[in-house]
């Protein structure tokens, strides 16, 4: 006879031990609290580890709770198993089998969904605990691990690369291959130097660290010209797609000021009756051109990348500063980026961890490349252009070398692109002075009265971003940082 559904016995060993790793996991960030807060540590670094540590102890409590419940979910399978498999024998009719295929069928979904989430939080456990131990060890064992972190993350990026064509049938893009190629010599280089120095010196050369995200400061909504009392440009009212671009070219001035030392993405709240309020978050591009790990993230290491397709330490950090704003999961989200600010933002739309935790449905970016990124069609984009602006053609149109040794270039998702006047002004160095933030303000608000971006405005999805009461809007500012 064979078998169908689950083998009990093997569903029973699963079921324990997810438990006894729950309990493992929830006694141990139970035991490591005494022992980290007797530890004498004084100064900004041990104030700023104290902090840290709650949101690890936070992690390892909710990865505990998450296998107690995977542990339970078994359980359950295996006493429906159990008892079906009773009623079929019971009255051997096929319909008795049928429920039980049909049952058996069900479960297994749930089951599968109930282990990959426990799989995420796992992994996200042992990033943290390794990270942990790296901020608790001495400086040299830290440094060596940090680099070695880094070169291993980089070959990962190349895994990533050659598992999206075997999934897709689609090779990686020449901008991928050249920006990840790039990001894997430099650590390389990283962790020779580093070896080199026995430990006393890690160069950080394009090390993307960990994400950092602050707590968000509330701003004035009125007219982007002026200031607030705190000295930041007012947040302007979103009535329209060029008040949108503008409050994104705002937050380029948010860097550097106290609350956003590094730089600064802004939240903005529209909250209209009859519907569930509205949030448009707006990031800024590339403020740092270094490439030597420091704190702020939207340098040119963020740039590369993002480039190579991958998710960038300033990408995971707009993702905190979100979820510290309280974004609901079923809320409606635009993104709104410039320049590096627009790769982040079409990358975010395009992972699925992002779009399961946050209901993205509208992009909007201006001033950067967007064809490699593989957005899903139920997100409406925008991608706002200038004709002579050299940054949105990095990507080189998504072109890909094939085996054969051709090239292809198919854009991977259905943005609508507007391609806009250049403005007129002295091109500089191959057009960049066309990539200039304001300069697009002023083009999208000469060319929205009709035409594709009038259309877009238009749509249902943009309109709950859309109103001319300030009262039924509010913003705040995040400090978005990286930490090695």
């Amino acid at each position: 006879m064979s078998l169908h559904g689950m083998d009990v016995e093997a569903g029973r060993r699963l079921s324990k031990e997810f438990a006894r790793s729950s309990q493992r996991l929830l006694d141990l960030s139970g035991s490591l609290t005494p022992l980290i807060t007797n530890v004498q540590w004084h100064g900004d670094d041990g104030q700023r580890f104290a902090q840290d540590w709650k949101a690890y102890r936070s992690q390892l409590v909710a990865a505990g709770h998450a296998l107690e419940a995977a542990s339970n979910a078994v359980q359950r399978n295996v006493e429906e198993q159990l008892a079906a498999s009773t009623t079929s024998a019971g009255s051997g009719g096929s319909t008795a089998l049928d429920r039980l295929l049909d049952s058996a069928s069900e479960e297994a979904g749930d089951l599968w969904d109930d282990v990959g989430r426990v799989t995420s939080v796992l992994a996200g456990t042992a990033s943290t605990m390794w990270h942990l131990a790296q901020d608790l060890a001495p400086l040299p064992v830290g440094n060596l691990m940090d680099a070695e972190e880094n070169r291993a993350t980089r070959f990962g990026d190349f895994v990533n690369m050659g598992w999206g064509w075997l999934i897709s049938g689609e090779p990686p893009s020449i901008t991928q291959l050249v920006s990840n190629g790039v990001l894997f010599v430099a650590a390389t280089w990283n962790t020779a130097a580093t070896v080199t120095s026995f430990g006393f010196h890690n160069p950080h050369l394009m090390d993307d660290g960990r994400p950092v995200a602050g707590e968000p400061i509330p701003l004035t909504v009125g007219n982007p010209n002026k200031s607030d009392a705190n000295g930041r440009s007012e947040t302007p009212v979103p009535s329209s797609i060029s008040a949108i671009v503008a409050t994104t070219n705002a937050a380029y001035g948010d860097a550097g000021m106290a609350g956003t030392e590094d730089t600064g993405i802004r939240i903005t709240t529209v909250d209209k009756p009859g519907g569930p309020p509205a949030y448009i978050v707006s990031i800024p591009g590339t403020t740092r051109w270094m490439p030597d790990g420091a704190a702020n993230p939207t340098d040119l290491t963020g740039n590369l990348e993002l480039a190579g397709g991958n998710l960038s330490t300033a990408a995971e950090a707009v993702r905190l500063a979100m979820e510290k704003a309280g974004i609901p999961n079923d809320a409606p989200v635009m993104l709104s980026g410039h320049s590096q600010g627009g790769m982040i933002a079409t990358a975010l739309a395009s992972d699925s961890s992002f779009t399961n935790r946050f209901n993205v449905t509208n992009v909007v970016t201006f001033g950067s490349p967007v064809d490699s990124a593989p957005i899903p069609a139920s997100i409406d984009v925008l991608a706002l252009q200038h004709a002579g602006d050299p940054v949105p053609q990095v990507d080189l149109a998504d072109a890909t070398l094939l085996p054969g040794g051709g090239v292809s270039a198919t854009r991977d998702n259905n943005a609508m692109v507007v391609t806009l006047p250049n403005p007129d002004i002295d091109p500089g160095f191959a057009g960049i002075s066309y990539h200039d933030s304001n300069r697009y303000v002023e083009s999208v608000t000469q060319q929205e009265g009709g035409g594709p971006i009038n259309q877009y405005s238009q749509k249902e999805s943009t309109q709950q971003f859309l109103t001319i009461d300030a009262s039924q809007v509010s913003s705040t500012v995040s400090n978005i940082s990286r930490k090695q």
